[in-house]
C-alpha cells in the first residue's frame, strides 16, 4: 500500500480507501501504466469536485451531477467516457466492499454512453496490403526491418505496444524455418504466434542483418526492432515509430492491421470462433473450447493468409 499515505498521522478512511485501492489495481494487473492511468483519472475527478467544494464522500447525488459532466469532458468518444466512469465507479466499490464507505456508489447514477462495436474498424484489402509490401526495398536495413514488422502484425493480430516490447528471448526459430513469437498480452497472458516461413525468414534476415556476428549469442534483452537513426541506433524502436511505418508503408494506422488480420482470416475461411481465439478475445460467452486455441501456436491459416499478402516468394 502507498506507505507515504498510510505513514501519515491521522489519515482518514477516504485517503486509506484511495491507497488500498491504487494499491490493489496496480498488484492485480502488475503494470505501472495501469497505476498511472488510475492515479491520473482520480485526482481529475476530485479536482473536478474540489471546483464545486465537494468530495469523493459527498452527497451521492451532487457527486454523480459532476461525474456526468466530467466524463464527458472535451468531446471524448463513448469508450473513453465509459472507461473514466468505469475506473471511479471500480473506487467506490472498492471503498464500499472495504468498509471504508457507506454511501450509495454516485456512479451507479450516471448513464453511460452507447458504444458502437468497430465503428473505427480500418481493414485493408489483400491487394492493397500486397501492394504496399512489394513496394518495400528490401535490399535497404530499415526495409528488411519494416517488411519483417509489417508481416508479423498482419500475420498475428497483435496490439502495437505488445509487438513492440518483443526481445529475442520471445523468439524460438523452428526446424522448418518457421518462427514462433511470444506475446505478453492483455491480462498477463502469454499467446505464441507462430509465422509461415516467408515471414519467418524474413524476420531472421533482418536480424542477421543488423546483429552480424552478434546473432548467435544475442542477450535476451536484445529488441527485435531497432531504431535505425544516428541518436539512438540499435536502441529499442519506440511504438511511435511502429504507428509511423505503418502510416508510410500501409498508409493505416498500426491498429488497421490488427483488423485486417481479423477480416483476411475470415476471408481464407476461418471460423468466428478461431478468429476470437487468435486475437486473445474474452468474454462470458466464451466456452472451454476456444481456451487450448487461444494458446495455441500454430495457426492453420497463416500460410494461406501468406500468399494472400504475397509473402510466398522466397528470399533473394
Amino acid at each position: 500500500m502507498d506507505d507515504a499515505i498510510i505513514s501519515r498521522a491521522g489519515a482518514s478512511p477516504l485517503d486509506l480507501a484511495l491507497a488500498a485501492w491504487l494499491d490493489s489495481k496496480s498488484r492485480r494487473s502488475n503494470s505501472a501504466k495501469t497505476k498511472k492511468a488510475y492515479t491520473e483519472t482520480m485526482a481529475s475527478f476530485q479536482a473536478a469536485l474540489g471546483q464545486l467544494g465537494l468530495a469523493l464522500d459527498s452527497d451521492p447525488a451532487a457527486v454523480a451531477t459532476v461525474a456526468q459532466a466530467w466524463a464527458a469532458a472535451g468531446e471524448v468518444a463513448p469508450a473513453t467516457h465509459n472507461q473514466r466512469l468505469a475506473i471511479i465507479s471500480s473506487f467506490y466499490n472498492f471503498a464500499r466492499k472495504r468498509g471504508f464507505l457507506i454511501i450509495d456508489n454516485p456512479i451507479s447514477r450516471v448513464d453511460r454512453q452507447a458504444v458502437q462495436s468497430y465503428a473505427r474498424v480500418e481493414a485493408l484489402e489483400s491487394d492493397d496490403v500486397k501492394a504496399g509490401l512489394k513496394a518495400i526495398d528490401r535490399s535497404s536495413l530499415a526495409g528488411k526491418r519494416d517488411y519483417a514488422l509489417l508481416s508479423v502484425a498482419l500475420l498475428t493480430g497483435r496490439r502495437l505496444n505488445e509487438i513492440a516490447d518483443l526481445c529475442w528471448r520471445d523468439l524460438r526459430p523452428g526446424r522448418r524455418g518457421n518462427v514462433t513469437l511470444s506475446f505478453n498480452t492483455k491480462g498477463n497472458k502469454v499467446m505464441r504466434d507462430t509465422l509461415p516461413g516467408p515471414a519467418g525468414q524474413a524476420l531472421l534476415d533482418y536480424l542477421r542483418t543488423f546483429y552480424g556476428a552478434q546473432f548467435g549469442a544475442l542477450p535476451d534483452s536484445a529488441p527485435l526492432w531497432v531504431s535505425l537513426s544516428r541518436q539512438n541506433y540499435g536502441a529499442a524502436l519506440h511504438p511511435n515509430w511502429l504507428e509511423r511505418i505503418a502510416r508510410s508503408r500501409l498508409g493505416v494506422h498500426f491498429h488497421a492491421l490488427r483488423h485486417t488480420f481479423a477480416r483476411s482470416l475470415e476471408d481464407a475461411g476461418a471460423k468466428v470462433s478461431d478468429i476470437q481465439a487468435r486475437l486473445g478475445h474474452e468474454s462470458l460467452a466464451t466456452t472451454g473450447r476456444y481456451l487450448a486455441a487461444l494458446r495455441r501456436a500454430e495457426n492453420p491459416h497463416a500460410d494461406t493468409m501468406a500468399a494472400m499478402f504475397g509473402m510466398e516468394e522466397e528470399l533473394e
